[in-house]
This record gives structure tokens, sequence and C-alpha cells, in this order.
């Protein structure tokens, strides 16, 4: 099985296997043993941050104990006063609960920079000694808000435009001349391809002649960004900082640099990308069909000329303290990247680098008088400057090409056997280049046999760009090149410029996605089902660039309706804990409300389908992370969206929306009824009303969290009453059901369906599933996530299990063995193999994915309570298909590791569990009533 990082599955305690007879099912009682002091203390969901901005910080630990009755948490501004019990700005003092997972900072205000220092015991239940104190933590205010910062925003003072050289118009012909959905031949974005500027370089000299205790440096982007003292990159993060509404919020980074300065000289220096902030020439044509955006001609992903902004602030052993911060002293210089963009690549002329730009030798060896003047922004360019706690993008995973294919004289196609994000490396060492030879990187999702590549799926046609990125040689072509400000959707690349035959390693890449830690495992004795589950997780990898995106390779957007498409995969697989709250944010600073994507100007409105995500993203985060701040601060966004969802409703009915996006047609090749992704068997009515109603019963919840009760009662109404809609309107009495699999999955799971009902229409489902559409599922992205607890849960499981085992279109085997997919296709249906021409659409969409969910919750049967936040009270109900001998899943809750681990053995199922300490399951076995256990390691003995 392919897992991309290392989990963190050990328990801190020793075992002592005891067992007990008793009846059928013999149960075997592992107790879980205990440390002694809280571990893993987290603030903010991160070890040690520094720049934490909440006034009120969440505080976490892991307990240590089976039950944890009571805590006390000790903040003090000194370790020293901690120790000595000196705690000047906080003490709980002893706290009677047994949650450990974000309490809030109850403590002194505390102001730009101030450090706090935090220890935390418990007391174990029965007891009435507390545990030992755990290690102390800390953690570091940031600049709280823009009067905080000393320094200013600087850009070039005139972006340079190169010109046009052979090697470059040949980039520019490859990535402009673009195939359009006809077939036809279009270059809308040649000339702006042609005046785009180069990225650019930025430098600042300075002296230290003191000792230094610590450095902070404080610093951020409108664009991408590298920062770098005396030549060293000062952290590993790529196409940084994360994407957002930039003209309301941009994210800053805080890192401890003391390592990197030495006393006298010194070089603080910025290579600074377009990124998000300037993208001017993607889907430049474009007008959007959604929201009061259309009434723009031409739209737009543009913010401005790219910028950013640095502050170094330094304290001495002797206790002084001193700043080095952008300014008017700082100078810049076109970078030798010339051309770069998201969407088109990038192109860099080795001509045009400057050794050592960014280190002190370069001022010593080099003419300075080459750099300019930079120009300071008179005002800021954004409203409010907030700390990037979600995990950086990173390269979380070396691949290798598997495949080197020649289609034709000169052409080389590296094949990687994956489809994925990526950042490639060229091993320059290897080519024998002559200066001024041009390189060319052509990015893609398809070859046929031969290994010519389409772009298509690239949306050429729609972003009137392919994605190209270029090297131009000089006399000197030592060591490898990666580029800096574009990323790629691809499983092959395109090598020409080439006068000889490259080897297969001359190519390598890394698998890129925002550094989100691998919480969950599923494994099973079905290589297919494996398969599946790993294509889930390569497709939901390779769309986490700070943002949840629609694919890759084309559009690159936040679209609200994927990502909540694909929640409960990405909260299983991944910890998303500080992930999703900077996604809500993008709702706040949305211009639109229900919007359709965020963050960006490209964006769109009023879809109660696509946009219930914020309601469903706030309250699914709480179920997985008890943050009740997160539930506060959105919570006038939340409103917001319900008191436009009501406007939409007629007799509790909401007509509107994408819908049941994508599902699959009758049969491979035929039109799509509406065209687009236009669903074909569930009307928009379904899905829209049906989403609804579970966002009200979600406020519903949220309300009560929050101590709201008019707000509750409210929503508790308005949940009723759009229940009593949808029966009403929808339920079809002769046939049982609601017409389509994913209306029955919804009404089943949503508990829209009146209980005396809900049997019989689950009985309709499965009749759907296995006669109508033999076997297969008719959901499109929509309906992935609930589909199949909706079979398993009345007695469906063998059904659930064989829609993944089902033959044919438009099944799994179909996009395997007939399309050769290695990730989730947007739309498997519209493409057909024999034509010769390349996919149109996406070939790595992430929200047909939620299906894996259920490899989770149903074959694993890990699931949260309503009532229960964390997961420290959970369930564990497994489905056992007969088709199925082993599964192996595991979720770390941040509690601890829940396990759910089953084999067949004889005429028994051997069913392993682990409850982490600090927690306990209700287990739900066949024929029983539930039974809550308390931490430890069980193992059940089914018959069957």
């Amino acid at each position: 099985m392919h897992i991309h990082s290392t989990i963190k599955l050990s328990i801190l305690c020793t075992f002592v296997l005891i067992v007990v007879a008793c009846s059928t099912p013999n149960i075997e009682i592992t107790p879980q043993g205990y440390t002694s002091a809280p571990t893993a203390l987290l603030v903010e969901g991160n070890v040690n941050p520094i720049n934490v901005h909440r006034s009120q910080p969440a505080l976490s630990w892991l307990a240590g104990v089976k039950k944890q009755r009571a805590f006390q948490i000790q903040v003090a501004s000194s370790e020293s006063g901690l120790l000595n019990d000196n705690t000047d700005l906080w003490d709980s003092g002893k706290v009677e609960g047994q949650s450990s997972r974000n309490i809030a900072y109850g403590g002194q205000p505390l102001n730009k920079n101030d450090i706090a220092f935090w220890r935390v015991r418990v007391w174990q239940e029965g007891s009435e000694t507390p545990q030992l104190w755990s290690t102390i933590s800390r953690w570091e205010m940031g600049l709280l808000s823009i009067d905080d910062w000393q320094a200013k925003w600087l850009q070039a003072a005139v972006p340079k435009v190169v010109d046009s050289t052979a090697a470059i118009s040949h980039w520019v012909n490859l990535v402009g001349t673009v195939e359009n959905e006809d077939g036809s031949i279009g270059t809308p974005a040649i000339e702006k391809l042609h005046s785009m500027p180069t990225a650019s370089l930025f430098r600042y000299e300075f002296t230290t002649n003191k000792v230094i205790e610590s450095a902070k440096l404080h610093s951020t982007a409108g664009g991408y960004y590298e920062i770098f003292i005396n030549g060293k990159k000062v952290k590993d993060r790529l196409m940084d900082p994360g994407q957002t509404d930039f003209d309301k919020r941009i994210l800053y980074n805080t890192d401890e640099v003391s390592q990197f300065i030495t006393q006298g000289e010194n070089v603080i220096a910025v290579h600074l990308g377009s990124g998000w902030y300037d993208e001017n020439i993607a889907f430049s044509r474009w007008k959007n069909p959604d929201g009061d955006y259309a009434t723009r001609d031409r739209g737009s992903y543009t913010f401005g000329q790219p910028t950013f902004i640095a502050q170094l602030d330094l304290r001495f052993t002797d206790g002084s303290t001193s700043s080095v911060y952008s300014n008017e002293n700082w100078v810049s210089h076109p970078s030798p990247i010339v051309k770069e963009g998201i969407f088109s690549g990038e192109v860099f002329d080795a001509n045009k680098a400057i050794k050592d730009w960014h280190s002190i030798s370069h001022s010593n060896s080099h003419n300075n008088s080459q750099w300019e003047a930079v120009k300071v922004l008179e005002t800021w360019p954004t409203q409010s400057m907030q700390p990037q706690l979600l995990p950086p993008i990173r390269a979380v995973k070396e691949m290798r090409p598997v495949a080197l294919l020649n289609p034709s004289e000169g052409v080389w196609v590296f094949d990687f056997g994956q489809n994925f994000t990526g950042l490639p490396s060229v091993n320059l060492d290897m080519l024998s280049l002559a200066p001024g030879q041009g390189l060319y990187l052509r990015f893609a999702e398809w070859a046929d046999a031969k290994g010519n590549i389409s772009q298509l799926s690239g949306g050429s046609w729609a972003t009137h760009l392919n994605a190209v990125n270029a090297y131009i040689a000089s006399e000197n072509n030592e060591g490898s090149w990666t580029p800096s400000f574009s990323w790629h959707g691809f499983r092959y690349i395109e090598v020409t410029g080439l006068n000889e035959a490259p080897s297969l390693d001359l190519i390598t890449a890394n698998l890129i996605r925002s550094d989100v830690e691998r919480v969950g495992h599923f494994e099973s004795s079905d290589p297919l089902l494996n398969r599946i589950h790993n294509t889930a997780l390569w497709t939901y990898e390779s769309n986490l660039m700070s943002v949840p995106l629609d694919c890759p390779i084309r559009e690159k957007a936040g679209w609200t309706g994927d990502a909540h498409a694909a929640l409960i995969t990405g909260n299983y697989n991944f910890n998303m804990q500080t992930f999703w709250p900077k996604y809500l944010g993008d709702f706040k600073t949305s211009i639109n409300i229900a919007p359709t994507v965020v963050p960006g100007k490209r964006t769109g409105a009023k879809k109660v389908d696509w946009a219930v995500a914020e309601v469903f993203i706030a309250w699914e985060h709480y179920r997985h992370h008890g943050d009740i701040q997160v539930l506060k601060d959105q919570y006038q966004s939340l409103l917001e969206y319900m008191e436009f969802g009501q406007t939409q409703m007629r007799d509790f009915l909401i007509s509107t929306g994408y819908g049941d996006w994508c599902d699959p047609v009758i049969a491979p090749g035929t039109p799509r009824v509406g065209g687009r992704g236009t669903p074909q068997w569930t009307s928009t009515t379904v899905t829209s009303t049906a989403l609804f109603t579970q966002a009200a019963n979600y406020m519903s919840k949220i309300a009560q969290v929050l101590g709201k009760p008019n707000d509750q009662e409210t929503f508790t109404t308005l949940h009723n009453n759009l229940k009593e809609g949808f029966h009403r309107a929808l339920y079809d009495e002769q046939s049982g059901h609601y017409g389509s699999q994913t209306a029955d999955a919804m009404a089943l799971r949503f508990e829209i369906t009146p209980v005396a009902l809900r049997q019989s229409v689950a009985d309709a489902l499965n009749k759907d599933v296995v006669e109508k559409w033999k076997g297969h599922s008719s959901v499109g992205a929509l309906g992935q996530t609930w589909l199949y607890l909706a079979l398993s849960d009345y007695g469906y499981a063998d059904t659930a299990f064989n829609i993944f085992k089902a033959q044919g279109y438009p099944g799994f085997s179909y996009l395997f063995d007939e399309l050769g997919g290695t990730t989730l296709w947007e739309r498997k249906g519209a493409f057909d193999p024999n034509t010769g021409r390349g996919p149109l659409r996406s070939l790595n969409h992430p929200f047909h994915s939620g299906y894996d969910g259920w490899f989770y919750q149903g074959l694993g049967g890990i699931r949260p309570l309503e009532n229960s936040v964390g997961f420290q009270e959970f369930m564990l109900k497994p489905a056992f298909p007969k088709g199925l001998n082993e599964v192996d899943t595991r979720y770390d809750s941040g509690y601890g590791v829940i396990a759910s681990v089953w084999q067949r053995k004889g005429t028994e199922i051997h069913w392993r569990i682990t409850i982490p300490n600090n927690t306990r399951a209700w287990v739900a076995l066949p024929d029983r009533e539930m039974q809550l256990y308390s931490a430890g390691k069980y193992e059940f003995r089914i018959p069957q």
C-alpha cells in the first residue's frame, strides 16, 4: 500500500493482556497503561507557534491517563517564573473536565511579540493526586495589527520586460497556441505573454556587531516569494503565501532565524513572483456566469503588481534590540526568471542569473550599480495581516518517471505513471546545452500509446494557456534546475530542445501540497479496493494548495461545492485542524453571499448547494477538533448564508443550484442533457433542498454549542419544516423512494425520511443499484459521501462493497482498465479513447472522492457522535461484506489512534479495536445492543 507520509500510530503506554471468559462473542480485554504527565502540547494546533494572533489561543494536550477527570493550566511570562510557580499570566486552578483539546487561554491580555510559557497537569479519574506536570511549552504573539509593522511594502520600480529572443518566442508560442473545444486553433494570449514581466530580486545589507540572542523574521508577499539570509533560504516553503482575497487579508510568516545571522555584514534578500496576486492572463477573456462579477466584460485575477514586506526583529545578549525592515534603502534587479505565471509556467534564462545575488559575497565581487532603487507603496495593499498557521506548501514525496517515450523525432515524453501536482527538477549535469539553447517542458495528464501528449484536459480553451516551463542555457549549466513560482498537475512531461536522447533519470519531480499530516490509514485484503482508496488519496493530495482545489491543471480554484463533497474524505485522511479555519476565513472575505468559489476574484454567487460548504465545514471541523472559537468567529457569516438560503425557498423547497454535478451518463459518449456537468438523474431541487435541510440541522447544533437558544429554536423549526417539505414534495409513494440514488442516500443520511419509511427507502435504493444500474452507482459529486452508509447501515453492506467491484462503465474498473486513470476524472463518460483526441475535462478532480469516507466510517466503523467532539466519545460500527476478508483502519483523532482491524477466520470474524486514553466508544455488534467501552484494546469474535 502506498502511503505518502508517516502516520503516528504508536500508543504511549505498556499493554498487559488479560483474557476474560465471556459468552459469545468472546472478548479479549487489554487495559491501557498511562504516562505520568501530559504530552504533545499544542497551541492553535501547532507546536510552539511564534505568530499567534488570537487573544485566547486554543491549548491542547494528550492527557496520558485512561480517563482525565480534571486539569490545571499554568502560564507565565518566563520559564523560570513557571518553574517557581510565579504564574503571572494565568493559573486556571483545578478545572473539572475530561476535554484536553482546544481549551481557550483565559489569562492576562498579551501584546505583540509577547512570549508565554505554559504547562498542564491532569487528575486521573478516581484519584485525588494529580499526575506530573508536562514539560514546558510556549507560544509567542505576532504583529497583531498593521500599526505593529515598521516595515514598508516594496516592489520593483519599473517591471522589466525582456526582449523576445527566439527561445522566448518559442515558449510563448507553445504556451499561447491553444486548441479549442471544437478543434480549431487560437492564440488569444500571445500578445500578453510577450509583455509579461520578469520576476524580481531584492536585497539589503546590514551589520550586526553584537551577539544575537534571538532573531524573529516577519515576512510575506502579494505574490509568491522566497526569502534568504546570507544566501540560505529561510524555510522550505513553496508557492508561498497561501492564496487569499489579498485586498482583504494577506497571510504572513514568522520565523526564528538567529542561526542564519553572523556578527558583521549580512544580507537579507527576496525573490518575488506573481503567484495568485498578479495572474492577469489566464481566463483574461472569461466572463463569470454567476453573480455580480459577470458585469465585468473581461475577468482578471490580478490585484496589482507583486509586492512584499519583511521585518527582522533582533534581540542581543546585552538586552538591547534592533530591527531591519524593508524600506526605500533596499535595491532590486530583474530575476533570471524572465516569464512566470501559475497557469503558463515559467522561463529561466541562465544567461541572466546573478551569482551569489543573495549573499554578502556578491557585494565584494559585482558591480552593485546594476541594482536599482525600489518603489515603496504609499498605502497598504491589504486591510489586514494574519498569521499563516496552516501548514505551508512543501515537497512531500519524490516522484520518478517509470517510462520514457519517443513519439516523434526530437520529442521525449517522461511518464511518471501517476497523475499528481508536481514540481519538476532537471539534472543539467546530464545535458550538453549550448548558450542560448532552449529546453522546453510541456505538462499533460494524458498521452496516447505512442506518447503523444494532449493538453486539452488542462482547459487551454478556457484558460487560453498551455502549461510549459523553459530553461535557456548559458555557458555554465551545472547542477539542477527547478522552477520557483509555477506548479502543474501532470502525469507526463514532454521535453523538446535536446540534441540527443535523454536518460530516464534526467527529470525527477516532487508531489507538492499543503503539508497537512496524514492521520488516517486504510488497507484491506482486496487489491482493487486498496487501489480505489489510494486513487482518492492521490486526487485529494493533488488539490491541497492552501485551498481545496477543484483540479490542479485547469481552474485550480477553491470551488465550495467541491470542498464539501470531499470533506469527510479529507478529515479522515489528514489533520485539517489548521487548514479549514483558513478556508472558512475565505468565505468571510468573499464579495459574494453564498459564494461558489473562494478565495479570489474569479468567483461566483447565489448557489445554496455549493456554498453550504461553509456550514458543513464549520460543523465537521468542530466535531473533529472541538475548537469552539472557530464557530464563534464564523457565526455571523453562517447566519448570512442561512438568511440568503431562506430567500430561495418556495414551500420549503429550493430549486436552483449546480446539483449532483457530473453524475454518469448512461453510456460513454452519450450527450449530456443540459451540457457541462448538469445532473442527469437527480434534480437540483433534491440536492439543494436536502443540503440546506442538513445545514439548518447543523446550525441548530451550532447555536446550541454557542449558547444561543433563540437561534437554536429558529433553526430547529426551519429544519423540521424543510424535512416535511422535502418528503411531501419528493417522496413517491408508488415507487417507495425519492427517484435516484443520490436523493435516497441524502434523505436517509440526513434523516429526512420518516422513521417508519427508512428501511423501505433503503430497500428501494438497493434495488436501484442492483437492478437498474447493474451493481453500479449513479451518483455524482454530491452523492458520493452519502450513498454507501445509506446502504450498509440498512443491511446492504454487500451492495455498497460490490459497487467498487462492479465491472465496466461507470465503475472503477472502467476508470483503471479502459481509461488508464490514476486519479479521479471529472467526467470519465465524456471521453472516448478510440477517437485519438485527448480528454477535454480534468483528470484529477477530488469532488468524486467522497466515497473514501465509507472505508473509515463503514468498513472500519469509526464514527464521531453528535453529542461529543474530537472523538472523545465515538462509535465503532463496522460493516462486514461477504466479499472482503480483512480490513485495517486507523485514525489519529487528536486524543490518540483509534484502530479497527478485522479478519475472517473460519466461521468467525476476529475484530480488534483500540480505544485511546481519555476516550470511550460505543461498540456495535451484530444482533446486540450497543455497549460502552473505556480506553483499552479489545478483541471480539463474531460468528458468521
